[in-house]
C-alpha cells in the first residue's frame, strides 16, 4: 500500500476510537446516572465541561501542530487520552468524572484534529477531498458503531466501568502502531511540517484576518452545536420518550445518524473533488443546500412521533452532516495557506468550544425544566441555529471567496 494511504489508514483507525471515547459519557448517561444518582443538570455539565477544555487547549494544540513533530504529537496524544480514559473507569462520581472524562481525556485529543487535518492536507495533494473525507467518515464510523460496541462491552462485564477499560486498552495499543507506522513510512522526517515555523501573529492574522476563513467557521460552529447536544443527550431522549432500553435507544440513535454520515460524506468527498476544480465555489453552494435541509430533518427527529419517524430524522439528518462534514476543514483550507492550517483550526476549535459546550447544559436544563418537552425544545432550538451559517455562506459565495482563495 502507499505510503500515504497506509498512514491515512492508521489515523481513520485512531480517529474511530477518539470518537468512540467522545461518546461514552452521552451512552452511559442511564447506567451513570443511576449509579451516581446525577441530575440531569450536573450530567450535562460533564459533557459541556468537555467543550470548556476543548476551547481553552484549541489555539495552543493548533500552534503546536505547525511547530512540532505531527506524527509524533499525533502518536503520544492518541496515547495519554486512552490512557486517562482507562482511568476514568475508576471514577466515582461527578468530580471524578469531570477530572478525567471531561477533561484529563480531552486535552490531549485536542491535539489530534487540527494535528491530523493539517497532515493528512500536506501529504494528499490531488486527493486532498478524497482522503479528508475518508479522515472524517472514520470519525462518523466511531459514532455509529459506538452504540453497539458499548452496550455489548457493557452487557458483557455488567458494568459501565468496563467500557472506559476497554476502549483505553485498544486506543493505547492503536496509538503505538501508529508512531511504528509513521516512522516506518516516513522516516525520522516528517513531511508534513512547514518548512519555517510561522510567527504567532502570523498564524493569527491568517485565520482572524480572512474575512472567508471566519464566515466558513461559523458554519462548523453551527454543526458542532448540534452534534453536541445530539450527542450528549439523543440516546436518553429517545429512551425515555418510547420507554425502550438504553442501549437499544443508544444504538439505534447513533447508528443511523452515523452510518448515514458515513455513506454520504463519502459521496461528497469525491464528488467535490471533481467539481470543485472546475468550479471553485461548489463546496459553498453544497454546504448551503444541507445547512437548509438539516433544519427540517433534526425537527423530525425531535417530534417524530413514531420509533421510526424520529430514527428517520436521524439518518436525514446524520446524511447532512455527512456532506458538511466532507468540507468543513477543506472550506477553511481553500482560503488558508498550508503553514498555517493546523493553527487555524486550533483557533476556530475555540469558538466552536465554547458554543459547542452550551447546547448539552442549554438541553439539560431545559429537560430538567419541562421534561420531554424540554428536549424537543432544545432539539428545535438547535435547527433555528442552522439557519446563521446558511446566510454566512451566502455572504462567503457573492461577496469574499473569490477574493480570499489560495492555490496550495
Amino acid at each position: 500500500m502507499n505510503s500515504k494511504w497506509a498512514i491515512l489508514l492508521a489515523l481513520c483507525v485512531l480517529f474511530a476510537i477518539y470518537t468512540i471515547d467522545r461518546a461514552l459519557l452521552g451512552l452511559l448517561a442511564i447506567p451513570i446516572q443511576n449509579e451516581t444518582g446525577m441530575s440531569n443538570v450536573r450530567f450535562g455539565m460533564l459533557s459541556s465541561a468537555i467543550f470548556w477544555t476543548y476551547a481553552l487547549v484549541a489555539p495552543f494544540a493548533g500552534l503546536a501542530g505547525d511547530r512540532f513533530d505531527r506524527a509524533r504529537l499525533i502518536g503520544l496524544a492518541a496515547i495519554a487520552w486512552s490512557l486517562m480514559a482507562f482511568l476514568a473507569g475508576f471514577a466515582g462520581g461527578f468530580w471524578s468524572l469531570l477530572l478525567l472524562a471531561s477533561f484529563a481525556v480531552v486535552v490531549p485529543q485536542t491535539l489530534y484534529s487540527p494535528t491530523a487535518s493539517a497532515f493528512i492536507a500536506s501529504i494528499h495533494k490531488e486527493t486532498r477531498t478524497v482522503a479528508m473525507s475518508c479522515h472524517q467518515a472514520a470519525f462518523y464510523t466511531g459514532w455509529f458503531v459506538s452504540g453497539a460496541a458499548v452496550a455489548g462491552v457493557v452487557a458483557l462485564f455488567g458494568t459501565w466501568r468496563a467500557a472506559f477499560f476497554s476502549f483505553g486498552v485498544l486506543g493505547m495499543l492503536a496509538g503505538i502502531v501508529f508512531l511504528i507506522m509513521a516512522r516506518k513510512n516516513m522516516g525520522n522526517a516528517d513531511a508534513a511540517l512547514p518548512v519555517a515555523k510561522p510567527a504567532l501573529r502570523d498564524s493569527m492574522l491568517a485565520f482572524w484576518g480572512c474575512r472567508s476563513a471566519l464566515l466558513a467557521g461559523i458554519g462548523y460552529v453551527a454543526v458542532v452545536f448540534v452534534s453536541c447536544g445530539y450527542c450528549a443527550w439523543g440516546p436518553k431522549f429517545i429512551a425515555d420518550k418510547f420507554s425502550i432500553s438504553a442501549s437499544e435507544a443508544g444504538t439505534g440513535v447513533m447508528f443511523w445518524h452515523y452510518a448515514a454520515s458515513f455513506a454520504s460524506i463519502l459521496v461528497a468527498g469525491f464528488a467535490t473533488d471533481r467539481l470543485v476544480g472546475r468550479y471553485p465555489r461548489f463546496r459553498l453552494v453544497l454546504a448551503i443546500a444541507a445547512f437548509v435541509l438539516a433544519i427540517p430533518f433534526l425537527l423530525l427527529f425531535a417530534f417524530g412521533t413514531t420509533l421510526a419517524a424520529s430514527f428517520a430524522g436521524a439518518a436525514l439528518l446524520g446524511s447532512m452532516l455527512g456532506v458538511l462534514g466532507a468540507n468543513q476543514f477543506t472550506n477553511l483550507f481553500d482560503v488558508i495557506p498550508s503553514a498555517y492550517r493546523s493553527g487555524a483550526i486550533g483557533f476556530l476549535n475555540i469558538v466552536a468550544g465554547l458554543v459547542g459546550s452550551l447546547s448539552p447544559m442549554m438541553l439539560g436544563a431545559l429537560s430538567q425544566r419541562h421534561g420531554q418537552r424540554g428536549f424537543e425544545f432544545g432539539f428545535a432550538f438547535a435547527a433555528a441555529v442552522l439557519v446563521v451559517p446558511i446566510i454566512s455562506f451566502l455572504i462567503s459565495y457573492f461577496v469574499t471567496f473569490n477574493k480570499d482563495r489560495v492555490v496550495d
